[in-house]
Protein backbone atom coordinates (compact mmCIF):
# COMPACT_ATOMS: atom_id res chain seq x y z
CA UNK A 1 0.00 0.00 0.00
CA UNK A 2 1.18 3.65 -0.78
CA UNK A 3 1.80 6.14 1.63
CA UNK A 4 -0.38 9.19 1.15
CA UNK A 5 2.34 12.42 0.67
CA UNK A 6 2.56 15.06 3.21
CA UNK A 7 1.13 18.28 1.98
CA UNK A 8 4.52 20.85 1.79
CA UNK A 9 4.15 23.50 4.60
CA UNK A 10 7.16 25.16 3.35
CA UNK A 11 5.41 25.94 0.11
CA UNK A 12 1.96 27.66 1.50
CA UNK A 13 4.41 29.82 3.36
CA UNK A 14 6.73 30.83 0.41
CA UNK A 15 3.60 31.29 -1.66
CA UNK A 16 1.91 33.64 1.07
CA UNK A 17 5.19 35.23 1.77
CA UNK A 18 5.36 36.00 -1.92
CA UNK A 19 2.41 38.51 -2.24
CA UNK A 20 4.52 41.70 -0.63
CA UNK A 21 6.03 42.14 -3.80
CA UNK A 22 3.17 42.36 -5.55
CA UNK A 23 1.60 45.18 -3.45
CA UNK A 24 5.00 47.09 -4.02
CA UNK A 25 4.48 46.91 -7.84
CA UNK A 26 1.26 47.95 -7.99
CA UNK A 27 1.92 51.42 -5.52
CA UNK A 28 5.00 52.17 -8.40
CA UNK A 29 2.66 51.86 -11.36
CA UNK A 30 0.25 53.71 -9.35
CA UNK A 31 2.60 56.60 -8.59
CA UNK A 32 4.58 56.33 -12.23
CA UNK A 33 1.10 57.14 -13.80
CA UNK A 34 0.29 59.81 -11.91
CA UNK A 35 3.62 61.65 -12.69
CA UNK A 36 2.44 62.73 -16.10
CA UNK A 37 -0.78 64.32 -14.36
CA UNK A 38 0.64 66.41 -11.83
CA UNK A 39 3.86 66.58 -11.59
CA UNK A 40 4.38 69.57 -8.91
CA UNK A 41 2.38 67.52 -6.39
CA UNK A 42 4.75 64.36 -6.91
CA UNK A 43 7.75 66.21 -6.62
CA UNK A 44 7.15 67.86 -3.25
CA UNK A 45 5.37 64.27 -2.26
CA UNK A 46 8.47 62.24 -3.82
CA UNK A 47 11.00 64.77 -1.52
CA UNK A 48 8.87 64.83 1.60
CA UNK A 49 7.81 61.52 1.90
CA UNK A 50 11.37 60.01 1.86
CA UNK A 51 11.25 59.07 5.41
CA UNK A 52 7.84 56.52 4.85
CA UNK A 53 9.42 55.01 0.99
CA UNK A 54 12.40 53.94 3.44
CA UNK A 55 10.60 52.32 6.26
CA UNK A 56 8.30 51.07 3.81
CA UNK A 57 11.43 49.95 1.45
CA UNK A 58 13.61 48.07 4.60
CA UNK A 59 10.86 46.81 7.05
CA UNK A 60 11.08 42.93 6.81
CA UNK A 61 8.78 40.12 8.35
CA UNK A 62 5.13 39.43 7.56
CA UNK A 63 4.03 41.86 9.92
CA UNK A 64 4.91 45.45 8.50
CA UNK A 65 3.72 48.58 10.35
CA UNK A 66 6.72 51.10 10.61
CA UNK A 67 5.67 52.16 7.27
CA UNK A 68 1.87 53.05 7.92
CA UNK A 69 2.66 54.28 11.58
CA UNK A 70 5.32 56.85 10.01
CA UNK A 71 3.74 57.20 6.45
CA UNK A 72 0.39 58.68 8.86
CA UNK A 73 2.63 61.24 10.45
CA UNK A 74 4.65 62.30 7.62
CA UNK A 75 1.82 62.75 5.44
CA UNK A 76 -0.12 64.89 8.09
CA UNK A 77 2.71 67.08 8.14
CA UNK A 78 2.77 67.31 4.29
CA UNK A 79 -0.86 68.25 3.83
CA UNK A 80 -0.71 71.50 4.75
CA UNK A 81 1.80 71.86 1.82
CA UNK A 82 0.19 70.28 -0.14
CA UNK A 83 -2.86 71.97 -0.17
CA UNK A 84 -1.02 75.34 -0.73
CA UNK A 85 0.46 74.13 -3.68
CA UNK A 86 -3.00 72.78 -4.92
CA UNK A 87 -4.93 75.50 -3.93
CA UNK A 88 -2.42 78.21 -5.19
CA UNK A 89 0.33 78.33 -7.67
CA UNK A 90 0.74 74.53 -9.33
CA UNK A 91 3.58 74.91 -11.22
CA UNK A 92 6.97 73.02 -10.75
CA UNK A 93 8.88 75.82 -9.95
CA UNK A 94 6.71 76.61 -6.72
CA UNK A 95 6.92 73.47 -5.99
CA UNK A 96 10.86 73.38 -5.92
CA UNK A 97 10.40 76.39 -4.50
CA UNK A 98 8.82 75.16 -1.23
CA UNK A 99 10.89 72.40 -1.23
CA UNK A 100 13.81 74.44 -1.25
CA UNK A 101 12.73 76.17 2.18
CA UNK A 102 13.62 74.64 5.18
CA UNK A 103 10.65 74.55 7.48
CA UNK A 104 8.85 72.53 4.56
CA UNK A 105 11.47 69.40 4.84
CA UNK A 106 11.65 70.38 8.89
CA UNK A 107 7.65 70.10 9.12
CA UNK A 108 7.63 66.94 6.90
CA UNK A 109 10.51 64.85 8.58
CA UNK A 110 9.91 65.78 12.07
CA UNK A 111 6.55 64.65 11.67
CA UNK A 112 7.78 61.45 10.16
CA UNK A 113 10.19 61.29 13.37
CA UNK A 114 7.85 61.65 15.42
CA UNK A 115 5.54 58.77 13.35
CA UNK A 116 9.16 56.32 14.35
CA UNK A 117 9.02 57.47 17.89
CA UNK A 118 5.26 56.34 18.29
CA UNK A 119 5.99 52.68 16.25
CA UNK A 120 9.29 52.55 19.06
CA UNK A 121 7.78 53.26 22.06
CA UNK A 122 4.20 51.97 22.09
CA UNK A 123 5.05 48.04 21.86
CA UNK A 124 6.76 48.40 25.29
CA UNK A 125 3.77 51.41 26.87
CA UNK A 126 0.83 48.25 25.84
CA UNK A 127 2.56 45.72 26.85
CA UNK A 128 3.09 47.09 29.90
CA UNK A 129 -0.42 48.15 30.35
CA UNK A 130 -1.81 44.42 29.14
CA UNK A 131 0.42 42.91 31.93
CA UNK A 132 -0.86 45.80 34.88
CA UNK A 133 -4.55 44.93 33.94
CA UNK A 134 -4.22 41.10 34.01
CA UNK A 135 -2.18 41.17 37.03
CA UNK A 136 -5.21 43.21 38.71
CA UNK A 137 -7.87 40.46 36.97
CA UNK A 138 -5.80 37.78 38.63
CA UNK A 139 -5.79 39.44 41.82
CA UNK A 140 -9.59 39.76 41.71
CA UNK A 141 -10.18 36.61 40.89
CA UNK A 142 -8.06 34.99 43.70
CA UNK A 143 -10.05 37.87 46.05
CA UNK A 144 -13.48 36.30 44.53
CA UNK A 145 -12.22 33.01 45.16
CA UNK A 146 -11.26 33.53 48.75
CA UNK A 147 -14.33 34.70 49.53
CA UNK A 148 -15.68 31.66 47.80
CA UNK A 149 -13.57 29.28 50.04
CA UNK A 150 -14.63 31.11 53.00
CA UNK A 151 -18.43 31.03 52.27
CA UNK A 152 -18.72 27.22 51.09
CA UNK A 153 -15.45 25.93 52.62
CA UNK A 154 -12.69 24.22 51.35
CA UNK A 155 -14.50 21.31 49.80
CA UNK A 156 -15.00 23.71 47.05
CA UNK A 157 -11.16 23.21 46.35
CA UNK A 158 -10.77 19.82 46.12
CA UNK A 159 -11.00 18.12 42.22
CA UNK A 160 -12.74 15.59 41.05
CA UNK A 161 -16.08 15.37 43.64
Amino acid sequence: MAKKAAPAKGKAKAAKAGGGGVNKVAVLMVLAALVPFSLPTVALLFFTMLPTMGAWASERGPHKYAWLCVGGLNFSGVIPFLFSLWFGVHTLDESFSMLSEAGVLLWAYGTSAIGWLVYTVMPPVVASWISFTTDRRVAALKAAQKKLVEEWGDEVTKKGA
